[in-house]
Protein backbone atom coordinates (compact mmCIF):
# COMPACT_ATOMS: atom_id res chain seq x y z
CA UNK A 1 0.00 0.00 0.00
CA UNK A 2 0.98 3.68 -0.85
CA UNK A 3 0.50 6.65 1.74
CA UNK A 4 0.05 10.14 0.18
CA UNK A 5 1.03 12.26 2.51
CA UNK A 6 -0.61 16.09 1.64
CA UNK A 7 -1.58 19.40 3.48
CA UNK A 8 -4.38 21.33 2.70
CA UNK A 9 -4.25 22.68 -0.76
CA UNK A 10 -6.21 22.46 -3.90
CA UNK A 11 -3.89 20.06 -5.70
CA UNK A 12 -4.20 17.22 -3.16
CA UNK A 13 -7.89 17.12 -4.41
CA UNK A 14 -7.01 16.30 -7.61
CA UNK A 15 -4.10 13.43 -6.39
CA UNK A 16 -7.10 12.18 -4.30
CA UNK A 17 -8.98 11.70 -7.39
CA UNK A 18 -6.19 10.41 -9.47
CA UNK A 19 -4.87 7.53 -6.97
CA UNK A 20 -8.49 6.71 -5.96
CA UNK A 21 -9.68 4.60 -8.29
CA UNK A 22 -9.18 0.53 -8.23
CA UNK A 23 -5.76 -1.22 -8.34
CA UNK A 24 -4.18 2.39 -7.38
CA UNK A 25 -3.36 0.58 -3.81
CA UNK A 26 -3.51 4.13 -2.26
CA UNK A 27 -4.24 5.63 0.92
CA UNK A 28 -4.24 9.76 2.04
CA UNK A 29 -3.39 11.88 4.44
CA UNK A 30 -3.91 15.33 4.98
CA UNK A 31 -1.52 16.63 7.51
CA UNK A 32 -2.82 20.49 8.90
CA UNK A 33 -1.90 22.87 11.54
CA UNK A 34 -3.80 22.61 14.55
CA UNK A 35 -4.89 26.32 14.32
CA UNK A 36 -6.06 25.85 10.46
CA UNK A 37 -9.31 26.15 9.57
CA UNK A 38 -10.98 22.09 9.24
CA UNK A 39 -10.84 21.05 6.14
CA UNK A 40 -11.85 17.74 6.23
CA UNK A 41 -15.88 18.77 4.38
CA UNK A 42 -13.16 18.94 1.56
CA UNK A 43 -11.54 15.47 1.44
CA UNK A 44 -14.28 13.37 2.03
CA UNK A 45 -13.57 9.74 3.36
CA UNK A 46 -9.79 11.25 3.67
CA UNK A 47 -8.28 11.48 7.51
CA UNK A 48 -7.05 14.73 8.13
CA UNK A 49 -4.04 14.59 11.09
CA UNK A 50 -3.25 17.61 12.96
CA UNK A 51 0.81 18.38 12.54
CA UNK A 52 1.07 18.87 16.78
CA UNK A 53 -1.60 16.19 18.01
CA UNK A 54 -0.19 12.68 19.30
CA UNK A 55 -2.32 11.55 16.27
CA UNK A 56 0.60 12.85 14.02
CA UNK A 57 2.74 11.06 16.31
CA UNK A 58 1.24 7.69 15.97
CA UNK A 59 1.12 8.69 12.28
CA UNK A 60 4.88 8.52 12.13
CA UNK A 61 5.35 4.91 14.56
CA UNK A 62 3.21 3.46 11.75
CA UNK A 63 5.29 4.62 8.21
CA UNK A 64 7.02 1.33 7.85
CA UNK A 65 3.28 -0.69 7.42
CA UNK A 66 3.45 0.91 3.77
CA UNK A 67 5.35 -0.19 0.69
CA UNK A 68 5.70 4.28 -0.39
CA UNK A 69 5.40 7.51 1.05
CA UNK A 70 4.30 10.16 -1.13
CA UNK A 71 5.34 13.09 -0.12
CA UNK A 72 3.63 16.01 -2.30
CA UNK A 73 5.70 19.38 -2.13
CA UNK A 74 8.48 19.98 0.45
CA UNK A 75 7.88 23.09 2.87
CA UNK A 76 6.84 21.71 6.20
CA UNK A 77 8.29 20.84 9.30
CA UNK A 78 6.08 17.90 9.68
CA UNK A 79 7.76 16.26 6.40
CA UNK A 80 10.78 16.98 7.60
CA UNK A 81 9.94 14.60 10.52
CA UNK A 82 8.09 12.19 8.17
CA UNK A 83 11.95 11.48 6.38
CA UNK A 84 13.94 11.48 9.58
CA UNK A 85 11.43 8.77 11.01
CA UNK A 86 10.71 6.48 7.44
CA UNK A 87 12.16 3.28 7.89
CA UNK A 88 15.12 2.45 5.02
CA UNK A 89 12.75 -0.49 3.88
CA UNK A 90 10.22 2.34 3.20
CA UNK A 91 9.89 4.06 -0.24
CA UNK A 92 10.44 7.70 -0.41
CA UNK A 93 9.02 9.69 -3.40
CA UNK A 94 8.07 13.13 -3.65
CA UNK A 95 6.20 15.08 -6.06
CA UNK A 96 8.60 18.04 -7.07
CA UNK A 97 6.32 21.71 -6.94
CA UNK A 98 9.05 24.24 -7.93
CA UNK A 99 8.75 26.40 -5.07
CA UNK A 100 10.40 23.75 -2.71
CA UNK A 101 13.56 23.53 -4.28
CA UNK A 102 14.01 26.38 -6.44
CA UNK A 103 12.79 29.01 -3.70
CA UNK A 104 15.77 28.11 -1.15
CA UNK A 105 17.56 30.65 -0.24
CA UNK A 106 20.22 30.11 -1.78
CA UNK A 107 19.14 29.43 -5.00
CA UNK A 108 16.20 31.75 -5.42
CA UNK A 109 18.21 34.62 -6.49
CA UNK A 110 19.86 33.30 -9.52
CA UNK A 111 15.94 33.31 -10.96
CA UNK A 112 15.45 36.61 -10.20
CA UNK A 113 16.35 39.71 -13.21
CA UNK A 114 18.07 42.36 -12.31
CA UNK A 115 15.19 44.67 -11.61
CA UNK A 116 13.42 42.04 -9.04
CA UNK A 117 16.56 41.86 -7.59
CA UNK A 118 16.75 45.69 -7.14
CA UNK A 119 13.36 45.51 -5.62
CA UNK A 120 14.59 42.85 -3.30
CA UNK A 121 17.32 45.00 -1.87
CA UNK A 122 15.01 48.30 -1.98
CA UNK A 123 12.55 46.36 0.29
CA UNK A 124 15.45 44.94 2.49
CA UNK A 125 16.67 48.66 3.12
CA UNK A 126 12.87 49.95 4.06
CA UNK A 127 12.68 46.64 6.65
CA UNK A 128 16.03 47.17 8.16
CA UNK A 129 15.21 50.86 8.36
CA UNK A 130 12.12 50.21 10.64
CA UNK A 131 14.01 47.45 12.42
CA UNK A 132 11.98 44.53 11.12
CA UNK A 133 13.17 41.50 10.93
CA UNK A 134 13.16 39.77 7.35
CA UNK A 135 10.62 36.94 7.74
CA UNK A 136 11.99 33.18 7.87
CA UNK A 137 11.29 30.80 5.82
CA UNK A 138 11.37 26.68 6.88
CA UNK A 139 13.25 24.74 4.78
CA UNK A 140 14.34 21.27 5.09
CA UNK A 141 17.65 20.26 5.52
CA UNK A 142 20.03 19.04 2.33
CA UNK A 143 21.00 15.88 3.97
CA UNK A 144 17.73 14.54 4.67
CA UNK A 145 16.30 15.16 0.68
CA UNK A 146 19.34 12.08 0.01
CA UNK A 147 16.36 10.42 1.64
CA UNK A 148 14.11 10.47 -1.40
CA UNK A 149 14.34 7.81 -4.12
CA UNK A 150 11.99 9.46 -6.58
CA UNK A 151 11.04 12.37 -7.63
CA UNK A 152 7.68 12.74 -9.50
CA UNK A 153 7.73 15.79 -11.97
CA UNK A 154 6.69 16.32 -15.88
CA UNK A 155 9.56 18.18 -16.93
CA UNK A 156 12.91 17.00 -17.53
CA UNK A 157 14.53 19.67 -16.95
CA UNK A 158 13.41 20.07 -13.19
CA UNK A 159 14.51 16.31 -12.46
CA UNK A 160 18.29 17.26 -13.95
CA UNK A 161 18.55 20.21 -11.59
CA UNK A 162 17.17 17.96 -8.67
CA UNK A 163 19.83 15.24 -9.95
CA UNK A 164 22.48 17.32 -10.28
CA UNK A 165 22.16 20.11 -7.10
CA UNK A 166 20.45 18.02 -4.53
CA UNK A 167 20.56 13.76 -4.78
CA UNK A 168 22.72 12.05 -7.98
CA UNK A 169 21.23 9.10 -6.68
CA UNK A 170 17.51 10.04 -7.34
CA UNK A 171 15.26 8.16 -9.77
CA UNK A 172 12.48 10.16 -11.60
CA UNK A 173 9.21 9.46 -12.26
CA UNK A 174 6.37 10.82 -14.44
CA UNK A 175 3.67 13.26 -12.41
CA UNK A 176 1.29 15.97 -13.00
CA UNK A 177 -1.80 16.73 -10.79
CA UNK A 178 -4.34 17.61 -13.88
CA UNK A 179 -5.36 16.44 -16.84
CA UNK A 180 -5.90 18.97 -20.35
CA UNK A 181 -9.75 18.13 -19.31
CA UNK A 182 -9.90 19.46 -15.97
CA UNK A 183 -7.31 22.15 -16.56
CA UNK A 184 -9.52 23.52 -19.37
CA UNK A 185 -12.70 22.16 -17.95
CA UNK A 186 -16.17 23.63 -20.46
CA UNK A 187 -13.78 25.38 -22.76
CA UNK A 188 -11.90 22.11 -24.17
CA UNK A 189 -13.43 23.32 -27.30
CA UNK A 190 -13.47 27.12 -27.03
CA UNK A 191 -10.30 29.40 -27.96
CA UNK A 192 -9.16 33.00 -27.57
CA UNK A 193 -11.59 35.80 -27.56
CA UNK A 194 -10.55 38.74 -26.60
CA UNK A 195 -7.22 40.94 -26.71
CA UNK A 196 -5.54 41.67 -23.70
CA UNK A 197 -2.48 40.55 -22.05
CA UNK A 198 -2.11 38.42 -19.55
CA UNK A 199 1.32 38.97 -17.17
CA UNK A 200 2.75 36.88 -14.93
CA UNK A 201 0.46 34.86 -12.44
CA UNK A 202 0.91 35.89 -8.84
CA UNK A 203 2.54 38.65 -6.79
CA UNK A 204 6.03 37.50 -6.83
CA UNK A 205 9.48 38.18 -7.42
CA UNK A 206 9.79 35.68 -9.76
CA UNK A 207 7.46 36.42 -11.61
CA UNK A 208 9.95 39.68 -13.27
CA UNK A 209 6.61 42.30 -13.93
CA UNK A 210 8.77 44.91 -14.10
CA UNK A 211 10.73 43.20 -17.32
CA UNK A 212 7.45 42.54 -18.62
CA UNK A 213 5.52 45.90 -17.93
CA UNK A 214 8.65 47.72 -19.40
CA UNK A 215 8.60 45.86 -22.66
CA UNK A 216 4.83 45.90 -23.25
CA UNK A 217 4.85 50.02 -22.83
CA UNK A 218 6.84 49.98 -25.93
CA UNK A 219 4.11 48.73 -27.44
CA UNK A 220 0.70 50.85 -28.66
CA UNK A 221 -1.97 48.83 -26.45
CA UNK A 222 -5.26 50.20 -27.69
CA UNK A 223 -8.13 48.60 -26.26
CA UNK A 224 -5.93 45.95 -24.54
CA UNK A 225 -5.99 45.36 -21.09
CA UNK A 226 -2.41 44.12 -18.89
CA UNK A 227 -4.29 41.46 -16.80
CA UNK A 228 -1.88 40.70 -13.88
CA UNK A 229 -3.22 38.01 -11.33
CA UNK A 230 -1.54 39.22 -7.84
CA UNK A 231 -4.06 37.25 -5.58
CA UNK A 232 -1.59 35.53 -4.02
CA UNK A 233 2.04 35.82 -2.64
CA UNK A 234 3.82 38.89 -1.09
CA UNK A 235 1.92 41.44 -0.17
CA UNK A 236 3.93 44.05 -0.17
CA UNK A 237 4.95 42.44 -3.57
CA UNK A 238 1.16 43.07 -4.75
CA UNK A 239 1.46 46.77 -3.52
CA UNK A 240 4.46 47.45 -5.35
CA UNK A 241 2.55 46.20 -8.60
CA UNK A 242 -0.59 47.85 -8.29
CA UNK A 243 1.40 51.45 -7.78
CA UNK A 244 3.80 50.94 -11.07
CA UNK A 245 0.73 49.06 -12.95
CA UNK A 246 -1.35 51.96 -12.56
CA UNK A 247 1.49 54.46 -13.55
CA UNK A 248 2.55 53.03 -16.41
CA UNK A 249 -0.65 51.86 -17.90
CA UNK A 250 -3.65 53.71 -16.62
CA UNK A 251 -6.85 52.55 -17.35
CA UNK A 252 -4.90 49.76 -19.85
CA UNK A 253 -3.80 47.66 -16.07
CA UNK A 254 -6.40 45.20 -14.81
CA UNK A 255 -5.29 43.67 -11.62
CA UNK A 256 -6.56 40.41 -10.20
CA UNK A 257 -6.75 40.49 -6.42
CA UNK A 258 -9.08 38.25 -5.06
CA UNK A 259 -9.42 34.13 -5.48
CA UNK A 260 -11.57 33.48 -8.27
CA UNK A 261 -13.11 29.72 -9.19
CA UNK A 262 -10.69 27.94 -11.82
CA UNK A 263 -13.62 28.43 -14.69
CA UNK A 264 -14.02 32.37 -14.20
CA UNK A 265 -9.91 32.48 -14.16
CA UNK A 266 -9.69 30.34 -17.88
CA UNK A 267 -12.38 32.55 -19.41
CA UNK A 268 -9.66 35.40 -18.22
CA UNK A 269 -7.19 33.93 -19.97
CA UNK A 270 -9.56 32.95 -22.95
CA UNK A 271 -9.76 36.92 -23.61
CA UNK A 272 -5.94 37.70 -23.34
CA UNK A 273 -4.31 36.93 -27.29
CA UNK A 274 -0.78 37.23 -25.38
CA UNK A 275 0.67 35.75 -22.39
CA UNK A 276 3.96 37.29 -21.37
CA UNK A 277 5.87 35.37 -18.68
CA UNK A 278 9.14 36.92 -17.87
CA UNK A 279 9.69 34.09 -14.99
CA UNK A 280 13.76 32.63 -14.97
CA UNK A 281 12.13 29.12 -13.08
CA UNK A 282 9.92 26.70 -13.97
CA UNK A 283 6.17 28.14 -12.47
CA UNK A 284 2.46 29.15 -13.60
CA UNK A 285 2.21 25.58 -15.79
CA UNK A 286 -1.62 25.46 -15.45
CA UNK A 287 -1.68 29.07 -17.01
CA UNK A 288 1.15 28.30 -19.83
CA UNK A 289 -1.22 25.30 -20.93
CA UNK A 290 -4.64 26.73 -21.00
CA UNK A 291 -3.51 30.06 -23.03
CA UNK A 292 -1.40 27.78 -25.36
CA UNK A 293 -4.63 25.33 -25.34
CA UNK A 294 -6.78 28.52 -26.32
CA UNK A 295 -4.45 29.65 -29.08
CA UNK A 296 -2.46 32.75 -27.20
CA UNK A 297 0.79 33.76 -27.93
CA UNK A 298 2.93 32.79 -24.71
CA UNK A 299 6.60 34.10 -24.21
CA UNK A 300 8.76 32.88 -21.72
CA UNK A 301 12.07 33.62 -20.64
CA UNK A 302 14.67 32.14 -22.68
CA UNK A 303 16.30 31.92 -19.34
CA UNK A 304 14.00 28.87 -18.07
CA UNK A 305 13.68 25.73 -18.41
CA UNK A 306 10.02 25.13 -19.56
CA UNK A 307 10.83 27.16 -23.17
CA UNK A 308 13.43 24.58 -24.24
CA UNK A 309 10.70 21.82 -22.71
CA UNK A 310 7.81 23.21 -25.00
CA UNK A 311 9.61 23.70 -27.82
CA UNK A 312 11.09 20.12 -27.75
CA UNK A 313 7.78 18.46 -27.50
CA UNK A 314 6.81 20.58 -30.54
CA UNK A 315 4.20 23.25 -29.37
CA UNK A 316 4.18 26.66 -30.76
CA UNK A 317 5.60 28.98 -27.85
CA UNK A 318 8.01 32.20 -28.15
CA UNK A 319 10.75 33.73 -26.67
CA UNK A 320 10.39 36.85 -24.34
CA UNK A 321 13.60 38.20 -25.07
CA UNK A 322 14.23 37.42 -28.73
CA UNK A 323 10.03 37.89 -29.95
CA UNK A 324 8.54 40.30 -28.00
CA UNK A 325 9.71 43.17 -30.08
CA UNK A 326 7.72 46.33 -31.55
CA UNK A 327 9.39 45.77 -34.83
CA UNK A 328 7.71 41.90 -35.12
CA UNK A 329 4.41 42.70 -36.28
CA UNK A 330 2.80 39.49 -35.09
CA UNK A 331 4.07 39.88 -31.33
CA UNK A 332 0.93 41.18 -29.84
CA UNK A 333 -1.02 39.02 -31.75
CA UNK A 334 -2.81 35.16 -31.24
CA UNK A 335 -2.00 32.05 -32.90
CA UNK A 336 -3.26 31.09 -36.46
CA UNK A 337 -5.74 27.86 -35.82
CA UNK A 338 -3.17 25.92 -37.26
CA UNK A 339 -0.81 26.50 -34.78
CA UNK A 340 -3.50 26.18 -31.91
CA UNK A 341 -4.37 22.86 -33.32
CA UNK A 342 -0.78 21.58 -33.30
CA UNK A 343 -0.40 22.80 -29.59
CA UNK A 344 -3.78 21.19 -28.75
CA UNK A 345 -2.71 17.94 -30.71
CA UNK A 346 0.35 17.94 -28.57
CA UNK A 347 -0.87 18.74 -25.49
CA UNK A 348 -4.16 16.65 -25.71
CA UNK A 349 -0.94 13.34 -26.40
CA UNK A 350 1.16 14.02 -22.87
CA UNK A 351 -1.83 15.69 -20.37
CA UNK A 352 -4.52 13.92 -21.72
CA UNK A 353 -6.59 12.02 -19.31
CA UNK A 354 -6.11 8.88 -20.71
CA UNK A 355 -2.57 9.30 -21.10
CA UNK A 356 -1.85 10.56 -18.04
CA UNK A 357 -4.17 7.67 -15.89
CA UNK A 358 -1.20 5.23 -17.50
CA UNK A 359 1.24 7.22 -16.38
CA UNK A 360 -0.56 7.27 -12.66
CA UNK A 361 -0.56 3.59 -13.06
CA UNK A 362 2.94 2.89 -13.83
CA UNK A 363 4.11 5.09 -10.39
CA UNK A 364 1.77 3.13 -8.60
CA UNK A 365 3.82 -0.06 -10.27
CA UNK A 366 6.98 1.35 -8.89
CA UNK A 367 5.99 2.08 -5.49
CA UNK A 368 4.21 -0.60 -4.92
CA UNK A 369 6.76 -3.46 -5.85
Amino acid sequence: MILHLLFDDKFGEYAIRQFSEKMMYSEFIIVSHSNAPDCSHKFEGVQVVLEDREEFQNLLQHLGDYKAIVLHGLFYPWQESVLRTVPNHVKVAWVFWGGDIYGRKDIAANYLSSSSQWLQRKHNIKRFIKGKKAPSKYEIPYELLQRIDYCLTDIPEDFAFVKEYLNSDIKDLWYNYYSVEETIGELINAEHNGDNILLGNSSSLECNHIDGMRRLKKFSLGNSKIVMPLSYGEPWIRKTMLKKGRHMFNDHFLPLLSFIPRHDYNHIIQSCSVAVMPHYRPQAFGNILTALWLGTRVYLSKRNPLLPFFKRIGTVIFSFEDDLKTDNPTSLNPLSVDQMEQNRKIIASIYGKDAMHKKNLEIVNVLNS
